[in-house]
């Protein structure tokens, strides 16, 4: 039985959305990373939750990295799997930046 290609092509302007977060998502997972590297060095009394900070901005910069090399992919592709997979990465960046605002938060 042959297999139907459900491949759809994704709009441009989502493509564009795809990117633009990406960068986003960089910019603000380089910003954590330097907070918690900031954190233990000036604030000894705060070098753990320095270092938890740090690691969130590790991993926001490691899935936002992920993110912008899928949304670079939809540009040759266009697809809804490629898609939703730097959609997934966008989320797994989100969620350690709140994370990383719950350990500020002392929570």
């Amino acid at each position: 039985m042959a297999r139907i290609n459900m491949t759809h092509k994704i709009a441009k302007q989502n493509i564009e959305a795809a990117e633009k977060h990406a960068q986003e998502l960089l910019k603000s997972g380089k910003e954590v990373r330097e907070l918690g590297q900031s954190m233990q060095t000036y604030h000894p009394t705060e070098q753990e939750e320095g270092r938890r900070i740090e690691e969130f901005g590790n991993e926001m910069l490691e899935h936002a990295q992920k993110c912008e090399n899928l949304s670079q992919k939809l540009i040759e592709e266009e697809s809804t799997e490629v898609y939703t997979q730097a959609v997934e990465e966008h989320i797994k960046a989100t969620q350690a930046h709140i994370q990383a605002i719950k350990e500020l938060q002392g929570k």
